[in-house]
């Protein structure tokens, strides 16, 4: 019986999984702090954005931020590994059960 219970518990959470692989479309804003020698870039869902589901392209080239809440798309492959460099670990990042999903990163200045 128990047997049955786990085999039931694992497909049940199988099926679950797919509705959690869609991620909206993220914009990347830079904020510049006078005399700090970093800048702050924030990472919010566009207003008009696309949701992105790896079920229809799982060969995307997408960046997912914040634990898959959010993405950016990219056409290349170089401009992709650029913006991975700047957004490995955020500051802070909040979002989720209704809440609006941001992070903050900080980034070298730019020169």
């Amino acid at each position: 019986m128990l047997k049955q219970l786990t085999i039931c518990g694992a497909l049940l959470v199988g099926t679950l999984i797919p509705a959690e692989a869609q991620q909206r479309e993220a914009m990347l804003q830079r904020v510049e702090i006078p005399g700090a020698p970093f800048d702050l870039l924030i990472a919010a869902p566009k207003p008009e954005g696309v949701v992105y589901d790896l079920a229809e392209a799982p060969e995307a080239l997408l960046l997912n931020l914040i634990g898959g809440e959010l993405a950016i798309g990219f056409e290349r492959v170089d401009a992709m590994l650029e913006t991975l460099e700047l957004v490995r670990a955020p500051v802070h990042a909040f979002g989720g059960k209704g809440r609006t999903p941001i992070a903050i990163y900080t980034v070298p200045k730019v020169e």
